[in-house]
């Protein structure tokens, strides 16, 4: 019988890390680590363990001895970026050495996901090899994360993601499509930005791409993943609350202020609208795929759930659970 690959994820209880563990633990063993928020997958292990503390975390990784460690730890809000730098920078950015650190001292692969934010925001197509310019302190700690394991790593694979789409398995933290159906399904008022265009990708995507990289043992490459076009997020709303019978009369046109740095070569060319289109030539040629647009993602999501919801009660106790 063949031994499974161990498959070590920090930052399990977010929604990457989650989804990463669901999809994975019928063909993997998975372990996971997490800080405050413990997160029950069934048939899955996780442990607490701060990425800050460098020795919790070699003794975490030689402990279960991963063929694939995997960093989604991380703040990607970008408004708490701007507003606490330095907390950006230590999840983001210091984080990453320690766990890339372990990682390569211990001779596993070490995956990051990245974000197509480490770019300017010009209209032009982004690829793998362009200087990142960021133009928030999100994009800046992740570029220079990136930087990083690029020139420390000897064995590594970046999955540089448009916004992922799809619900998390902790119950606690929602994501910006389940915060969405929550505003729908209490007949609420849904706003939403119309001038920063980038592609979107769905979870599952995400994590089958993720698998065709581990089984084929590819390592030291960028992948971008992407949508083929640019919607906004009023765009992609729309589209999504007409496929899942939403109210779309509760969607209207906001202008939300994107959280720009004092980089003044970033922002140089930048007017009101911003764009992060991403070239995904190189993966679909690695894993002979097509990848899809926006508004099959928006597809994709609303067939996967059919617009079920959960009824389990939060720790609170209050109202629906989305998932």
């Amino acid at each position: 019988m063949k031994t499974k690959k161990t498959v070590l994820i920090f930052g399990i209880s977010s929604f990457l890390g989650s989804n990463l563990a669901e999809q994975l633990k019928d063909e993997y063993r998975v372990v996971g680590t997490y800080f405050s928020t413990p997160v029950d997958i069934p048939g899955i292990l996780s442990i607490k363990c701060d990425v800050h503390d460098k020795d919790m975390v070699q003794k975490v990784v030689f402990l279960f001895k991963p063929d694939v460690t995997v960093y989604s730890v991380g703040l990607s809000d970008m408004n708490a970026c701007q507003k606490f730098p330095k907390v950006a920078d230590a999840l983001n950015t210091a984080g990453v050495f320690n766990v890339s650190s372990a990682s390569e001292r211990y001779k596993s692969k070490f995956v990051y996901f990245s974000t197509s934010f480490i770019f300017s925001g010009e209209n032009t197509l982004f690829r793998e090899n362009d200087t990142p310019m960021p133009s928030s302190v999100y994009g800046n700690t992740v570029a220079s994360a990136e930087f990083y394991i690029q020139k420390s790593c000897l064995n590594y694979l970046i999955f540089r993601c448009a916004p992922i789409m799809g619900r998390s398995y902790n119950p606690h933290d929602l994501t910006w499509l389940e915060a969405v159906e929550k505003l729908s399904f209490k007949g609420e008022k849904i706003v939403c930005d119309t001038k920063i265009n980038h592609g979107f990708i769905d979870v599952w995507t995400v994590v089958d791409i993720f698998k065709k990289a581990i089984e084929q043992n590819i390592t030291n490459r960028l992948f971008q993943l992407s949508s083929k076009n640019l919607a906004n997020r009023y765009e992609f709303t729309k589209s999504y609350l007409e496929k899942s019978g939403g109210d779309v009369a509760l969607l209207s046109r906001g202008d939300w202020q994107f959280p720009r740095t004092e980089n003044r070569i970033a922002l140089q060319s930048l007017g009101e609208e911003m764009y992060f289109a991403m070239d995904t030539e190189n993966v679909e040629q690695s894993f002979g795929i097509s990848m899809p647009t926006w508004e099959e993602v928006a597809e994709n999501i609303y067939k996967r759930f059919m617009g079920k919801v959960s009824s389990k009660k939060s720790a609170q106790g209050s109202g629906v659970t989305f998932i």
